[in-house]
C-alpha cells in the first residue's frame, strides 16, 4: 500500500474520489482540525474524514491509523 499525501485522490465509498487536502498522524488530530464527517473509507493504515467549508463544499484529509 503507497502513503497516502497531500494532493492524492482517493476512491471513497461515499463521495467516490476525493481530494487529501492534509494527512494528520493520527484520528485525533485530524478530529481537532475540524475534520470529523465519515467517508467510510477504511484500511489497514489510514482513514479519511472530510471537513465542511461552505454550502455544498467539502474538503478531506487522511488520518493514520
Amino acid at each position: 500500500m503507497n502513503r497516502i499525501k497531500k494532493g492524492d485522490y482517493i476512491e471513497t465509498p461515499r463521495f467516490l474520489k476525493v481530494q487529501i487536502q492534509k494527512v494528520f498522524k493520527s484520528e485525533a488530530n485530524a478530529r481537532k482540525a475540524g475534520y470529523y464527517q465519515p467517508t467510510h473509507y477504511d484500511n489497514y493504515m489510514y482513514g479519511i474524514f472530510g471537513k465542511h467549508i461552505g454550502v455544498n463544499r467539502m474538503i478531506f484529509a487522511a488520518y493514520e491509523k
